[in-house]
């Protein structure tokens, strides 16, 4: 069983996408789009904490209601298919590289997630939005097109850090040279994708830098196109 851990609005024309596709194409990937949580690759909005600072995000990102924002739980994430539907509907003449997907966790990490959780003593799971997303433990919204598996290290307050943000793919390749990545930046099968976060996990966080105060786990994504 996988559980929800919410939906998000990606815009890949804020994103630094072109280095991230280079990255990928100059090793063999062909790229038609990059989908992540990331937001430096996927171009994840809207982020609370800037709208409430008045904050200007580094790239431009589609205004959305004061209607649409209240839906929106800390930092950036819907906890409903329905609300983030709402946001798209917003956004998407505004820029047409808008996309909607959703994330979901296989339960077996659930135990590992919690304890990570409770270990990092930063605060993070009252009001986090991913986290109040799994607790529901509710599946992803049917209607969707799976496009992959990311492997993303979680910051909190709906912030991942994903293997391309962090420059690890040479790191997987080297580990593993026949890994594969589809045409949205993802690892195609589950099983890969969990080989790749528990080496990074276990190995990576010591030798390369990977971030060692999160936690790395393979993250299913789904696209919606409608509801």
């Amino acid at each position: 069983m996988e559980y929800s851990g919410g939906y998000f609005l990606l815009s890949a024309a804020s994103a630094d996408q072109a280095s991230y596709q280079e990255q990928l194409e100059s090793r063999g990937f062909r790229v038609r789009k990059l989908i992540s949580m990331d937001e430096a690759v996927g171009g994840v909005f809207p982020n609370l904490f800037d709208i409430w600072a008045n904050r200007l995000p580094e790239r431009p990102t589609p205004i959305l209601s004061e209607t649409v924002l209240d839906k929106v739980l800390l930092s950036r994430v819907f906890g409903t298919l329905e609300d983030a539907w709402e946001g798209y509907r917003e956004a998407k003449p505004k820029d047409a590289s808008v996309s909607l997907i959703g994330i979901s966790l296989d339960e077996k990490y659930l135990e590992e997630f919690y304890d990570w959780l409770d270990q990092t003593n930063d605060g993070i799971e009252e009001g986090d939005g991913v986290v109040n997303c799994l607790e529901k433990k509710q599946v992803v919204s049917s209607g969707g097109i799976f496009r992959g598996f990311d492997v993303a290290g979680y910051e909190g307050w709906g912030w991942f850090l994903s293997f391309l943000g962090n420059d690890l793919l040479q790191d997987y390749l080297a580990h593993e040279p026949t890994v594969s990545i589809n045409e949205w930046g993802l690892f195609p099968n589950q099983q890969t994708a969990e080989v790749l976060a528990c080496y990074t996990n276990d190995v990576l966080k010591d030798l390369v830098g990977a971030e060692e105060n999160l936690i790395w786990l393979p993250w299913k994504i789904t696209e919606y196109h409608s509801i």
